[in-house]
């Protein structure tokens, strides 16, 4: 019985943490602000928002698949919610590096007077 409510309150906080960091990806933006339009530099933005959104959604969809699968074939359900929640914040992270490493393409000039 423990072992369904460990695994239900580790459900309950990755879907409100998937839900937080889903807002923080949307600050990825603001790496964007010193690209020029036509740069590589708004691509790689892109693939960074990308790499967290999509790579949170699989971790989402495949944690909670094993633990449907766990709870099939009566085997420990806490483990799989548990390590759901603690491998979320990796794919927001690899996507805020992505994003941060956009400025490394920056093609702005600077203005002149």
């Amino acid at each position: 019985m423990w072992d369904k409510g460990i695994a239900v309150l580790c459900l309950a906080v990755a879907f409100l943490l998937a839900i937080f960091l889903t807002m923080l990806t949307g600050m990825f933006v603001m790496a964007a602000d010193s690209c020029a339009p036509t740069s590589p530099c708004m691509d790689q933005v892109g693939r960074g928002i990308n790499v967290s959104l999509l790579g949170m959604a699989a971790v989402l969809v495949i944690g909670l698949g094993c633990v449907i699968i766990a709870a099939i074939t009566r085997t420990r359900l806490a483990i799989w919610a548990l390590a759901t929640l603690l491998l979320l914040p990796v794919p927001c992270a690899v996507g805020s590096d992505i994003a941060n490493h956009a400025i490394q393409l920056n093609t702005v000039e600077p203005t002149r007077p």
